[in-house]
Parts: C-alpha cells; structure tokens; sequence
C-alpha cells in the first residue's frame, strides 16, 4: 500500500460538495433503471458477472477458456475442471460479483483510490479482453477499457472520483436488477434453467436453487445498503434541497 501512496487523491468522496455526491447517485442510479440507458450501461455489470466467475475459477485452479457477453446482456464463462464444490463456488460468484465490486469502489472513491481503483479495472478488462469470445464481446469489453482507462489516465481528481462513485451505484444497482430477474424465473420457473441457482441446485439437490438466490440477496443486500449508508452519511437532503 505505501508504494501505492503516491497514487492517493487528496480528493475523495467526502470531500465533493453535498449537492454532488446525492445528483451522481441519483443520475447513476436513474441511467441504471431506465429501460433505454440501461440497454446500453447494462453491459458493464455483465462484464463484471463473468469476472466474477472467470476470477472464482482461476482461484481454485480451474482453466478459463472464454469469456462471451452477448447482445441481450447475457453472458458465459467457460471453464474446465472437476469437483462439486469448486464449481459451486466459481458458479456462486456471478450474481454477487458487480454488488461486491460496486461496493468496494465506493469505498476506495471515499479512501482516495479512485484513480488506483479505475487502473485495476482497467487490468481485469484486458484480462477479459484476451478471453473474449465473440467480436460483440472485444467491442462492449474494449469500450469499457477504453473510456476508464482514459479518465484513469487524463481525468482530473474530481472527474476520477465521480466516475468511480457512478460506476459503483451502476454495479450495485446492477446487481439488484439481476437478482430481481433471477428472482422471477426462480418463482414462474420461466428460464430457470439458464440461472446459475438452479445449476448449483442441481449440482447439490440438498440445497435448491431457492436457497443459492437467498445467499445472492444477503450479499447484493449488504453491499446495497454500504452505498445508502455511505451517501447518507455525507449527505444533509435538507440541506441539499433548501433553497
């Protein structure tokens, strides 16, 4: 970490004004929501699903063979190797994955890493630049890399720290949106088997897939509400709205 200290922003996020912190969040989270932004800033928390999957997999020494993200926002992440538990844990890690991640970039936007923060996801995506699989893959992956890549490098402190503040709310809420779907199909049965629950129910019957999408909700829940806490914290909404 004392290597890195010369990367440490004097700005951080408890140092932007109020009014701010609350429009980003709020901006980032409407562009999360809305049918038509989210077609296109959707593709980031898939990104990041498959990450999350493709990184559980290298760690307990499984081979990634690909990375695919598709047009509908789908994803897959294919992987060689054996054993019950270590595919429930490379499976377990896609859903929770953008919550996670959104989580602690909000808390490196608050300690000052933003700009640390915006190069290690530059490095994951080149990772999963070099395993795509399809050309839709390289572009969205390419796009991602690019454009943080460059607010990494050109970007103020101030432009640092609030792409990295709205990228956070988008992985999170992200997330939540996930599991809302995922959710759905569990309770309709309606492309259940596409859900990375029900495979794991699959692979151990003792625990359904009802079970695995509750673990989800525990974790995208926390992490959502380190980002509601985090904000509130900062923010007076009275005072912000006074006029």
């Amino acid at each position: 970490m004392h290597a890195l200290s010369g990367y440490r922003l004097d700005e951080t996020l408890n140092s932007m004004p109020e009014g701010q912190v609350l429009v980003v969040a709020l901006a980032a989270i409407a562009l999360a929501l809305h049918p038509v932004t989210w077609n296109v800033v959707g593709y980031p928390v898939t990104i990041v699903h498959e990450i999350g999957h493709a990184l559980a997999a290298a760690l307990v020494g499984y081979r990634v063979r690909g990375i695919t993200v598709n047009s509908d926002m789908s994803g897959a992440t294919n992987f060689a190797g054996k054993g019950v538990f270590r595919v429930l844990w490379t499976l377990w890690w896609g859903y929770p994955a953008p919550a996670v991640a959104g989580a602690a970039l909000m808390w490196a936007v608050s300690q000052g890493w933003a700009q640390v923060a915006l190069a290690v996801l530059v490095v994951f995506l080149a990772l999963t630049f070099l395993f795509s699989r399809s050309w839709h893959t390289v572009a969205v992956v390419l796009a991602t890399g690019v454009l943080l890549g460059a607010v990494a490098w050109f970007g103020e402190p101030w432009v640092q720290n609030v792409v990295v503040f709205a990228f956070a709310w988008l992985l999170i809420v992200g997330s939540v949106r996930a599991l809302w779907s995922i959710t759905r199909s569990h309770l309709t049965r309606s492309g259940v088997a596409r859900s990375d629950a029900y495979m794991m129910g699959r692979r151990m019957r003792l625990l359904p897939g009802g079970f695995w999408v509750l673990t989800f909700a525990l974790v995208i829940g926390a992490s959502a509400w380190y980002g509601v806490t985090t904000v509130t914290e900062l923010v007076n909404v009275s005072d912000v709205i006074s006029p």
